[in-house]
């Protein structure tokens, strides 16, 4: 392959399987050539993995076929190449880790603080296992999702639990990005930080809890299907720094 489109670089640089690189690598130069000359253009790899382009014009009814040389593309062309093939490459691993993260909507996952802005929302890099999880996803905790006591408090570094509230792919600036929405003041937090402590015990992994109450950072009401251990209460009530009530539902 041309060492001005390295295949192996663009698959790093996307965290895309380099067969999957190489494709978009050749969709991507026949589309923006096609529209740089003005004909059809195809770009294939030879087994060598030197580019190949041709183009194809129909002239009088005889499809002509032409060679064109790679060092015949001017700067201007290359640059749009380059700038339509991010686009395209972004738009894949986008749409895959979208693919991949959207069943951690309603979760809760730990996140680390990468940045915080007093009044504005956080920078959080996620911290969740397996496959929802395909890369360094990085998410935001807008200022009204924050607790209240909790806010300007937060320091770059701290490792937090939030719930996923979204998670949905939208154009910035031009360009591809995943978004991901998090949460530290719903109920659901309460929920699933109650859940995860229960089922750490195999024995409890019938036993369901609904937070039905919360005021974040003060107070939260929790029903469950079964009694829930002093010392699992006393972990979430430790990390969200509130009073946890936990009611057996009769």
């Amino acid at each position: 392959m041309n060492p001005m489109f390295d295949v192996r670089e663009l698959a790093d640089i996307y965290g895309l399987p380099e067969e999957t690189a190489k494709a978009e690598l050749l969709k991507s130069l026949s589309n923006s050539l096609s529209t740089v000359f003005g004909a059809e253009i195809e770009v294939l790899s030879s087994e060598a993995g030197a580019l190949e382009i041709y183009s194809y014009r129909d002239s009088s009814g005889d499809l002509q076929v032409r060679s064109i040389p790679l060092s015949s593309i001017g700067r201007h062309a290359i640059k749009r190449i380059r700038r339509d093939l991010s686009l395209s490459l972004a738009k894949i691993r986008v749409l895959r880790d979208y693919d991949l993260s959207r069943d951690l909507v309603g979760r809760v996952v730990e996140g680390m603080i990468v940045k915080a802005v007093n009044h504005g929302s956080l920078s959080i890099r996620l911290q969740a296992n397996g496959s929802c999880n395909p890369g360094n996803l990085v998410g935001s905790c807008p200022y009204r999702f924050q607790t209240p006591k909790e806010r300007g408090t937060y320091r770059p570094g701290d490792v937090l639990s939030f719930q996923v509230l979204k998670v949905s792919p939208v154009m910035e600036n031009g360009m591809p990005r995943l978004e991901i929405t998090l949460g530290r003041n719903g109920r659901g937090l309460v929920e699933g930080l109650i859940m995860k402590r229960v089922w750490e015990n195999p024995s409890c992994r019938d036993v369901k809890a609904r937070c039905v109450k919360r005021i974040a950072g003060a107070y939260s009401e929790v029903v469950s299907t079964a009694p829930v251990s002093r010392d699992a209460i006393k972990s979430v009530s430790d990390e969200l720094k509130e009073y946890i009530r936990v009611v057996r539902k009769s």
